[in-house]
């Protein structure tokens, strides 16, 4: 039997409802312009005949049960019903498992899979009791097995990783198949943010949350300015980082294996953005030492900061970012992986002298920002949070002067 997409969309809607857990109403689709565009197409009334074709045979055989607006019996339908006795027929001709059968199929993919520590492992735990429940556990799809497989693989190829990997070059090594990786890109984000403790400090920056469990899209390299000595393992004497000016970008692989030697800086200042960075390098004085983060600093700046303080335990650390939700979330974020960190150009008084620059908040900003009022990485920002919610604006940090921020250190050795 030949059924055109509008009346299949109508009998997979159909078996949805039949096939919800507790049901006790009638399998029942109204249908609606909204959910049926097809049906009510204003220059086209063969999709809609159609329809109606396929679905009257459907009923005079005893699987479903029409309704007719008034005085349009035969033209326009207002409602679809499914007979119980009618279902076996639906499966078989939309193709179509019975969702117990889906369920065992995705309960036994899941059977399968070795869990990984955190993250992962939880997901799958809460997965499998979803469907233990007969609830769904997205987003994995039991009606698309393939998918949900591809996903699972995905999934378990990300908690594995131990050192930054570029995303084609995992889905190559996944599926051999360098663009598979991006198209399951929304449902790793959906699972990191509901099974990481940690994800909401990310916001919505997708590439950090990625990054942070070392996935990358591009290369990364680190720019950096200042007086700094690294060892490699491919290189004698060491590499002293002061002769490059203004500035110089540091591929990440490099910078995961050198040893830092010696630092020669007094405070170490990190930028959430370029133009600010650029800036900041053109009027550094030469005690400080000035990292480049790109908003969320990645696993592999983490890790230099923390040789850093390992061959300088006394150095200062100050983060420059805008005066917003997401400069305090990334500000949030350091502090979480490296203790100490002070805010540089970040507080009340910044935000005053510059407020003629400032742009106005978002409902979304409101709410980050209120959210960010407990978190207890950000004790000493209460001041500047009520500032921005009192005054309704945000500052990007571009509109301070490099030298200004600069004129903000304390007196800290």
């Amino acid at each position: 039997m030949d059924i055109p997409p509008p009346a299949q969309h109508i009998l997979h809607a159909l078996l949805d409802r039949f096939e919800q857990p507790g049901r006790q109403q009638v399998a029942r689709v109204r249908l609606n312009e909204r959910d049926h565009p097809a049906y009510y197409l204003a220059d086209d009334a063969a999709p809609r005949r159609d329809t109606n074709a396929a679905l009257e045979h459907l009923a005079r055989t005893g699987v479903l049960a029409l309704r007719w607006r008034p005085w349009e019996e035969g033209n326009w339908l207002a409602a679809v019903d499914l007979r119980p006795e009618g279902a076996a027929t639906l499966h078989r001709l939309l193709d179509r498992a019975p969702r117990a059968a889906q369920e065992d199929a995705l309960r036994a993919l899941l059977d399968a899979q070795a869990a990984l520590p955190g993250w992962h492992a939880a997901f799958l735990a809460w997965a499998s009791a979803q469907i233990d429940a007969r609830r769904a556990a997205p987003p994995l799809d039991r009606a698309d097995l393939a998918a949900s497989t591809d996903l699972l693989r995905a999934l378990a190829g990300l908690a594995a990783l131990e050192a930054p990997t570029l995303e084609r070059a995992l889905s190559v090594r996944l599926f051999g198949d360098s663009k598979r990786l991006a198209s399951l890109r929304g449902g790793l984000l959906r699972v990191l943010r509901r099974h990481i403790p940690d994800a909401a400090i990310y916001g919505d920056d997708d590439d950090a949350l990625l990054r942070a469990h070392q996935l990358d899209r591009a290369p990364e390299y680190v720019p950096l300015a200042g007086s700094l000595n690294l060892s490699l393992p491919t290189s004698d004497p060491p590499l002293t980082l002061a002769p490059f000016l203004p500035s110089v970008a540091l591929p990440a692989p490099l910078l995961r294996t050198a040893r830092v030697t010696r630092v020669q800086a007094r405070a170490v200042i990190t930028v959430e953005n370029l133009t600010s960075f650029s800036e900041l390098c053109a009027a550094r004085p030469s005690d400080v030492l000035a990292i480049y983060t790109g908003g969320f600093a990645s696993p592999t700046v983490i890790g230099l900061l923390r040789a850093i303080k390992a061959a300088a335990p006394d150095i200062p650390l100050w983060h420059w970012g805008d005066l917003d939700a997401g400069g305090l979330r990334i500000l949030a974020h350091l502090r979480a992986k490296l203790g100490d960190v002070a805010a540089l150009a970040m507080n009340p008084e910044t935000f005053e002298a510059y407020v003629a620059a400032a742009q106005p908040l978002t409902a979304g900003d409101r709410e980050s920002l209120r959210e960010l009022c407990a978190h207890p990485a950000l004790h000493d920002c209460a001041g500047l949070i009520a500032g921005l919610l009192e005054a309704g604006m945000k500052l990007e940090q571009e509109a301070v002067p490099a030298a200004a921020a600069l004129a903000m250190r304390d007196s800290r050795p």
